[in-house]
């Protein structure tokens, strides 16, 4: 009991220290930004885009990667990836046809 409410605990905190790292780069990218815009001007447009970029998908792994969704997502990829390592129906382990074989004709 005391073993699930520590994991609890230590999930939790790792998700808010996630969350505080975001907003710590949110508030850098604002910040920096703005003096770089006042400094350079619209030069700086393209290093903004791509670490604006950079702070979506910061954004997302932070408050999506935990989602149902997700959870539902990283299952089914796993189930399908363990079917096809096991040579599941469906799955076609042999090496493609080369083209030559295709054209042959058969007699």
């Amino acid at each position: 009991m005391a073993d699930d409410q520590d994991e609890q605990y230590q999930a939790a905190k790792r998700r808010v220290e996630a969350k505080k790292g975001f907003y710590v780069h949110a508030f850098f990218f604002v910040v920096l930004n703005v003096i770089f815009l006042a400094a350079v001007g619209w030069d700086f447009l393209w290093a903004t885009v791509f670490w604006g970029l950079g702070l979506v998908l910061h954004g997302c792994s932070v408050f999506f990667s935990g989602s149902d969704w997700v959870k539902n997502w990283e299952h089914r990829a796993i189930q399908k990836e363990l079917h096809r390592q096991q040579g599941g129906p469906g799955t076609d382990t042999t090496a493609p046809a080369s083209s030559t074989d295709a054209t042959e004709p058969s007699t």
